[in-house]
């Protein structure tokens, strides 16, 4: 690794600094355990600047990783505003229903302490020995009872903690896809033009299409094993992204546009309306879904080779699969001129009208619209 004092860059942040650092949408907690910059040859990927090593907070080590300098900000209180409206933003359902939760439990221990007080063990102590040793056992009974449960629930605990993790790290150039997502939506309120162009089940074919292709191209056109690893991981990717979609991969901006798509179409699965936007908050979400699967290792090492193998495919073909437009996100043509092509947005004569660049500039100038022969002239000549 290059020499920190030796490089040109400037190091933001120090070794055993705690700071707040992005992990998918969500920022967390964080501690820096390495800080360097990098040079050219200095990772595979070719990324240069400064780079932290860095360990979440509660997290297993396994999940210290090096991240870019773009991913980690301060550990103030602006950063911790910022953090706690990221959270409340993207798990605003789950708040939801622990809230509840928390309601019937309070409901209930209100009902216990009645039932307390009007038993007849607050009437006065007229029992005669009897029944004091009755109550005894009774007593004892029930704090066995706690004992074997809190004997079960550590069991279940540390067998949970004893499944094997699944690590899917994101290629950092999907990192940046996956932030620009949540605000567009959130904060710009750009909701993706739904259904996309690229489908997941189109990403998803095309990935299986270029296995098949690789393969037989070195297994004189016989069919592999191989193959059917491919299909069975990408029947798996599907299966849990028509399954969790509308569960735990929308934002609350759109949820409202979920129901409405999927009121008009009926006979489509999510994976052919929804692009590779969702399918990368899947790709967040999946160690988690898999955490709860009776998989050994040799199982989870297979599946997750084959996971990064499939990122790394998206990876190369972003340009392919990603909205790059406002037209991709919004659909919006422009108002006058009817284009979708244009460097940018301007306001028309009301919110929803929205003008192209050129028309916009034209309209704020002159305080009417562009002429045809304006608009018609350049595309002849584009054309």
């Amino acid at each position: 690794m290059a020499d920190t004092e030796t490089t040109d860059h400037k190091l933001n942040f120090e070794q055993n600094e705690l700071v707040l650092c992005f992990h998918g949408p969500l920022l967390y907690e964080a501690k820096i355990l390495k800080a360097e910059n990098w040079g050219p040859e200095d990772s595979e990927s070719g990324d240069t600047g400064p780079h932290y090593y860095v360990h979440y907070k509660g997290w297993k080590k396994t999940w210290d990783e090096w991240v870019p300098e773009e991913r980690v900000v301060k550990h103030n209180e602006a950063n911790l505003m910022r953090q706690k409206q990221l959270k409340d933003t993207y798990s605003n359902k789950k708040k939801k229903t622990v809230r509840i939760g928390n309601k019937g439990s309070i409901e209930d221990q209100e009902k216990s302490n009645d039932v307390s007080e009007s038993s007849p063990s607050h009437q006065g102590d007229n029992k005669n020995e009897a029944e004091l040793q009755e109550d005894q056992l009774q007593k004892e009974n029930h704090e066995r009872g706690k004992k074997r449960k809190k004997i079960n629930d550590d069991e279940e605990e540390e067998e949970f903690m004893n499944r094997l993790e699944i690590k899917i790290p994101l290629p950092e150039s999907l990192k940046v896809k996956l932030i620009d997502d949540w605000e567009n939506v959130t904060r710009n309120n750009a909701l993706l033009k739904l259904p996309r162009k690229y489908t997941v089940a189109d990403i998803l074919n095309e990935y299986l299409e270029f296995k098949h292709n690789l393969i037989a191209s070195t297994a004189n056109n016989q069919k592999s094993d191989k193959d059917d690893i491919h299909s069975e991981v990408v029947q798996g990717i599907k299966i849990y992204f028509d399954k969790t979609l509308g569960n735990i991969l929308l934002y609350a901006d759109e949820r409202q546009q979920y129901v409405n798509i999927r009121k008009q179409f009926l006979d489509k699965e999510n994976s052919e309306i929804y692009g590779a936007e969702h399918l990368l908050r899947l790709f967040v979400e999946l160690p988690r879904l898999l955490a709860h699967t009776t998989m050994d290792q040799a199982a989870t090492e297979t599946l997750e080779e084959h996971l990064i193998d499939f990122l790394k495919f998206i990876q190369k073909n972003e340009d392919q699969y990603f909205a790059e437009t406002e037209y991709e996100r919004h659909g919006w043509v422009c108002a006058n001129c009817k284009t979708s092509n244009t460097p940018g947005w301007r306001a028309g004569e009301t919110p929803d009208k929205k003008l192209c660049n050129a028309c916009g500039l034209y309209f704020s100038k002159y305080k009417s619209h562009r002429p045809e022969h304006l608009w018609n002239n350049l595309r002849n000549k584009s054309a």
